[in-house]
């Protein structure tokens, strides 16, 4: 499997600087070297072609960089990568510089005893981060968003952090509209924002960067 892994990786890349859909590019791989669902996630999330990784990383700003700035973060996206770091899941560092977990469970989320915790180091974060103002939304659409809101804000608030936590319906769209900086890992989000803070890969560098793994290292994996 390890070296299937590495084939497929490197044909998939092949493929995507070709100028195939990822979708496409996804399934002529995944069948043609019998990937499961897991590895399939992994190619589709972490790997990407040259354009596309250095068109992700001209946009990713520096810590330094959102200061005094506004900063809109894709609520579930933040909380569900934290929380994989916290449960000692896999976290891979991808082709565009982004760091991401390979969970896929956004519209299936359920509280857990991390869930306050990683709500917590967000909260911490931006108030290291010293930006003038965040807005985090939470797709209403999921089991208890306005549940996590409200327990974010009064975080916020025990933090003194300057900004707001909401539910809504489409939030990758509020988070695109609400500021020019985003926080997100999501690739749609990434291509359509005009500058990306990857607010949960500061978190995981500082509290669990031997939890991180480059993709060679995790094609040495079984999976």
């Amino acid at each position: 499997m390890e070296e299937n892994l590495r084939k497929a990786i490197e044909d998939f890349r092949y493929l995507l600087d070709r100028g195939y859909r990822r979708e496409s590019a996804l399934k002529f791989v995944g069948d043609r070297y019998l990937l499961n669902k897991q590895t399939r996630l992994l190619l589709y999330r972490c790997v990407y072609g040259a354009k596309e990784a250095e068109k992700h990383r001209r946009k990713m700003v520096s810590q330094a960089e959102i200061q005094n700035k506004d900063l809109a973060v894709d609520g579930y996206n933040a909380l569900i990568t934290v929380e994989s770091m916290l449960q000692d899941r896999l976290l891979i560092l991808c082709d565009d510089g982004f760091i991401r977990d390979l969970s896929a469970i956004h519209g299936k989320h359920k509280v857990t005893p991390t869930t306050i915790q990683a709500l917590r180091l967000i909260a911490e974060k931006i108030r290291e981060a010293k930006v003038r103002r965040t807005k985090i939304f939470f797709d209403s659409q999921v089991s208890r968003s306005g549940e996590l809101a409200s327990s974010l804000r009064k975080i916020f608030e025990e933090e003194n952090v300057a900004g707001d936590v909401e539910a809504v319906k489409q939030a990758d769209v509020q988070v695109l509209g609400w500021a020019k900086i985003v926080a997100s890992s999501d690739t749609v989000i990434i291509e359509k924002a005009e500058k990306v803070f990857d607010l949960v890969g500061e978190i995981i560098k500082h509290k669990a960067p031997n939890k991180i793994l480059s993709l060679d290292k995790v094609a040495n994996l079984h999976f």
